[in-house]
């Protein structure tokens, strides 16, 4: 990139959520069972990446906390740092990292998100042009050499647009199957936050149980079934089926505080169905409602105690600021 174009270059990726088949998508169950699947989709929440020239001879990184290094492999973010040696980043640059709500520990794959929205703007300063899917396989490569747990459906389900199906086999290439978006005509989607957010996911997803998600697994296929027919309210009692199964994957998954929250859902008099987004401990519970049913008039959802969401459209984006 030429010193006096583009002053600024910002990158934004959704965050995402699974519906079905979340922790199957791991290397330990795709090496047991030759083959993973998840239903997922992109949300309306987003990271952001921007990046900019210095003339300081300096390596300015702003998140939650600030460095001001002379040398990248001085960074001690390892997202950044890992991006920028990939890359061979020579330019003394300001790297700005920025989210809608607080991403560590959500379970909303806000690390894959992040360092998709980092390839992103990065590749674009070094004039590269690469693909969604091929930033998506990327981010997955870089991501395992400081996270090396994630799972194959984070990236994926973030930069690729669309609620889909995700099916991993080993050794062959994603198997990419979209749905209707009528889904999400029917229903209203919240994120409730779970009090203990930021817990570290790595102790839990070593103590999964790998043959308790095979039942996950399996009822994948029944929830693609259901959504091919537009049986929502059967795919929904299959989300919510398979949040009672992976409870019983792991001890480290539930806490009093989902305890506490899943009694007052069921206290209602309304069907509501919902899981808890990524691996556990905290972060945010999913609660799927029909349009019908005005949620807030039940007294569950407080004012500024969730966030209503809905499926992305938009994908990966960029703007170059002159």
């Amino acid at each position: 990139m030429n010193s006096g174009k583009n002053k600024m270059i910002i990158a934004s990726c959704p965050l995402r959520i699974s519906l079905l088949g979340g922790s199957t998508d791991l290397e330990d169950f795709i090496s047991k069972y030759s083959y993973g699947q998840v239903v997922s989709f992109p949300i309306n929440l987003y990271t952001y990446v921007s990046i900019n020239k210095r003339y300081d001879e300096k390596f300015l990184i702003q998140y939650s906390k600030t460095e001001s290094v002379k040398k990248i492999s001085d960074i001690k973010n390892d997202l950044v740092r890992i991006v920028l040696e990939h890359f061979n980043v020579n330019t003394h640059i300001t790297v700005a990292l920025n989210a809608d709500i607080p991403s560590h520990g959500s379970g909303l794959a806000s690390s894959s998100s992040f360092i998709i929205s980092m390839i992103k703007a990065t590749s674009i300063f070094k004039n590269l042009e690469l693909s969604d899917y091929e930033i998506c396989e990327l981010a997955l490569e870089l991501e395992r050499k400081f996270n090396p747990l994630v799972g194959r459906q984070d990236p994926l389900g973030c930069g690729l647009k669309g609620f889909k199906h995700l099916y991993f086999k080993t050794n062959q290439k994603l198997k990419i199957t979209p749905f209707s978006n009528l889904y999400f005509k029917k229903f209203d989607l919240y994120l409730i936050p779970i009090s203990n957010n930021g817990r570290k996911s790595t102790s839990i997803l070593k103590s999964l149980d790998l043959k308790k998600r095979k039942i996950i697994c399996d009822k994948v296929e029944h929830g693609i079934k259901a959504l091919n027919e537009n049986s929502f309210t059967n795919f929904n009692n299959l989300v919510l089926d398979s949040w009672e199964q992976k409870k019983k994957t792991s001890p480290l998954i539930i806490t009093p505080n989902i305890i506490e929250l899943e009694n007052k859902i069921k206290n209602l008099k309304i069907p509501l169905y919902y899981k808890l987004c990524g691996a556990g401990g905290g972060g945010y519970l999913l609660l799927i409602s029909e349009k019908s049913n005005n949620i807030s008039k039940f007294g569950l959802l407080k004012e500024n105690s969730y966030i209503k969401i809905n499926i992305d459209n938009k994908g990966i984006k960029t703007w170059k600021l002159a």
